[in-house]
């Protein structure tokens, strides 16, 4: 008996891959001020839309308070409040600089905490926000899956002059954190953003 044999016999005896108990992460782009994608588990598809509702700073990180609201493809929806999404790390845009980036002058000669690409220091922006939700009751939401750690992978991509806005202020919330009277203002402007429905 080959081993090629075996092998193709084991594979088609091999049990399938067990259902995941955990969700780890969800991918979303902007739309408008919310963050909308969707995921898969064993028991089906859903989306989901993540609106904050509020902007502050936590240990000097970015965090967002907000809802989380899942539709099933069955079409139930259900929604938890209060939910918070904190700042791991960024990726930064690449293309086009935003105009409103360009043609001011951000923080001159500042350094930038933003990484390094075709636009990047005082003409950086960012691209990409990964965040991580704080434990989510998954029960509320009507799923049987862990969802204590998950991950919100939010791509920044502008369509609107909402988005394009909502961009340059992530931007440079991120990048300008150390000149706290900026930030100050840059929060308070995210906060009217997220408080007009």
């Amino acid at each position: 008996m080959s081993n090629s044999f075996i092998s193709q016999q084991s594979l088609r005896d091999a049990p399938g891959p067990k259902p995941a108990k955990k969700l780890y992460s969800m991918a979303a782009l902007m739309r408008g001020k919310n963050f909308a994608g969707n995921f898969e588990t064993a028991a089906g598809k859903y989306e989901f839309v993540f609106v904050p509702t509020s902007a502050s700073l936590n240990k000097g990180r970015l965090e967002l308070t907000g809802s989380l609201g899942i539709a099933s493809s069955r079409g139930k929806k259900r929604q938890v409040t209060g939910v918070r999404a904190s700042l791991l790390s960024i990726q930064s845009g690449l293309g086009n600089v935003p105009d409103v980036i360009k043609t001011r002058a951000r923080a001159a000669g500042a350094k930038s905490a933003l990484p390094v690409t075709e636009a990047s220091q005082a003409s950086g922006y960012v691209g990409v926000m990964y965040m991580r939700f704080a434990p989510i009751d998954g029960k509320a939401l009507g799923l049987a899956i862990d969802l204590s750690s998950v991950q919100l992978n939010a791509r920044l991509f502008a369509d609107s002059q909402i988005e394009r806005q909502l961009r340059v202020l992530y931007s440079d919330l991120i990048s300008l954190k150390e000149d706290a009277e900026q930030t100050a203002k840059n929060l308070a402007s995210l906060n009217q953003i997220f408080g007009l429905g």
